[in-house]
């Protein structure tokens, strides 16, 4: 009876541990074996290894009977965090699916790849083909049905080890930055050459050309119109290319290394294993070295030249969202001129008129939300006003101040000590610089005395050494860009008042002097009854009637 019956003896077979990778293939064929090595770095000491490893897989290969050697694939200089720069490695994993492979031997799980992510999916894509890889140093063959949960295990623990190496890399150096040792490669860097003991110098021939961009630039060309300019000189960038683009002069404009400063961790690797890198937007601490290097470019030439691309800035995006504009400079107007009705860009128009029965074209600048009112949501009772009328009172406007000289540098003075640092300002900075440098130093002294793995005694120290040092800084920045606005209204008046000194006398129809305008003027405001507001670079403005004809005074 059933109710009788002895339960049941099980015996359990243990699965096979083992696999044929030593013997030939079922079809009494050898089996073709491919080995992949990699050394992970380019110096000279590691040759050795990598020549080594190539020969031992070669002799390894060719002494089993029952293996034929495919290839031994190697990748040398290159790191293991990401298996996409390593070309051996990609064609290894192409030629398995091209059926041209059996087995792959290969010395440690770190040398395949130290990704968890990228190691398992190749072992996963290559054991659907039926194809094992055997890692020397853990003993571990693929096909093992046993070799899943260690290779996960151990996959883990080489991708935690890149991330140990990676972290200790960025605190080397954020630790060299702290001392003020910065290295600066000039393989592509315009304007500059090193030496025999690694220090920066300057490459005359181009540092011209960096001169020349900043000085085309404080002149009010554009970034578009300098790279054109480059381009038509036959004058080639960094890299030997012959072709500019406005953002390579930007970059040039507004890289502080050209004033002879440092500004080091610009950008931060957010990912060891894709090395991804991203601009540093603040979410980790720059480092500032001040007088690095020889400069090219003079204090006052690029604090001015970041003035006037703040300025431009400012210009091309109006923070009330009515408008948005390109820096042009296709005429010595363009970007100048702005509705006094409605705030928005004046623009250029050629029109036509009639005078005694004959018709005749002529140039003149309105508001451009007058001209298109079908493109805005609000309207404008701008007018025109002529070309010819703003340059005839500009120009009166200029002998004016000429003939009152001491009245503009007097305005000028009231508006520069209005920005200018109080004498307690002063003190405070430098009362904030002193600070900043002991807390400097300080930080140097606690690093110096810790590893990378920063002792529980220090880092409270050291977050609250940061932390001080970000709040003064940040005072410290306010209170230097108030100063850089003083003496920015300084440097346009004295150049300003060197336009002035050189205008010959007046004359009944002194001729129109761009130059002048684009050196000195800020921006012009066009009212409705033609009055127009000009705007100086060095702070003052003045007030003048742009009618077509010329008002008796």
């Amino acid at each position: 009876m059933s109710g009788n019956r002895p339960s049941p003896r099980v015996r359990v077979i243990p699965a096979k541990v083992r696999t044929d990778r030593n013997a030939l293939n079922p079809d009494g064929k050898k089996k073709r074996v491919a080995a992949y090595a990699r050394i992970s770095t380019n110096e000279e000491s590691q040759a050795g290894s990598y020549e080594l490893q190539v020969a031992h897989y070669t002799d390894f290969i060719q002494n089993n009977p029952s293996w034929e050697l495919v290839k031994v694939y190697a990748d040398y200089g290159i790191s293991g965090t990401s298996t996409k720069k390593r070309l051996q490695f990609q064609q290894l994993i192409q030629d398995c699916v091209d059926g041209k492979i059996d087995y792959i031997i290969t010395k440690s799980i770190s040398r395949f790849a130290r990704n968890t992510l990228d190691c398992l999916r190749h072992i996963r894509e290559l054991k659907n083909l039926k194809i094992g890889i055997f890692f020397e140093k853990e003993n571990i063959d693929t096909l093992d049905a046993k070799s899943e949960l260690f290779l996960t295990i151990l996959s883990s623990m080489a991708q935690e080890e890149s991330r140990s190496i990676s972290e200790n890399t960025k605190w080397g150096v954020q630790k060299r930055f702290q001392r003020g040792i910065a290295h600066i490669p000039t393989t592509y860097f315009l304007g500059y050459d090193t030496d025999e003991d690694g220090n920066l110098i300057i490459n005359e021939a181009e540092a011209d050309i960096i001169r020349r961009i900043y000085r085309e630039f404080l002149d009010g060309k554009g970034t578009v119109t300098i790279a054109k300019g480059l381009m038509r000189d036959g004058i080639l960038t960094a890299r030997g290319n012959k072709t500019w683009t406005s953002d390579s002069v930007y970059k040039i404009i507004t890289n502080e290394k050209f004033a002879g400063h440092a500004l080091l961790q610009k950008s931060i690797t957010v990912d060891f294993l894709t090395h991804k890198r991203i601009r540093n937007d603040g979410s980790e601490r720059q480092y500032f070295i001040r007088d690095h290097h020889p400069a090219i470019i003079s204090d006052e030439d690029w604090n001015a030249a970041q003035q006037e691309m703040k300025r431009r800035s400012k210009m091309l995006r109006d923070p009330e969202g009515k408008y948005a504009q390109v820096y042009s400079n296709t005429s010595y107007f363009s970007n100048a001129f702005y509705c006094g009705e409605c705030g928005s860009p004046v623009v250029r128009r050629r029109l036509t008129s009639e005078r005694n029965g004959e018709k005749f074209l002529y140039t003149a600048w309105q508001c451009r939300v007058k001209i298109h009112p079908k493109k805005f949501d609000f309207k404008c009772s701008g007018r025109h006003v002529w070309e010819e009328a703003l340059e005839r009172e500009f120009m009166d406007l200029i002998y004016d101040l000429k003939e009152n000289r001491e009245k503009v540098i007097a305005e000028t003075h009231e508006t520069i000590a209005e920005y200018d640092l109080s004498d307690k300002e002063k003190h405070r900075l430098a009362d904030l610089e002193e600070k900043l440098e002991s807390i400097n130093e300080r930080l140097v002294e606690l690093t110096d005395k810790t590893g990378s793995s920063v002792s529980g005694a220090y880092e409270a120290t050291i977050r609250h050494l940061y932390y001080e040092q970000e709040m003064l800084q940040t005072e410290l920045d306010e209170l230097n860009n108030k100063q850089q606005e003083s003496q920015h209204f300084a440097t346009q008046l004295n150049k300003l008042l060197m336009y002035l000194d050189e205008l010959e006398e007046r004359t009944e129809n002194q001729p129109f002097r761009d130059d002048i305008f684009k050196q000195t003027v800020h921006r012009g405001i066009i009212y409705r009854n033609y009055d127009v507001t000009i705007e100086f670079k060095c702070g003052i403005a003045r007030k003048v009637s742009a009618t077509r004809v010329k008002e008796e005074k």
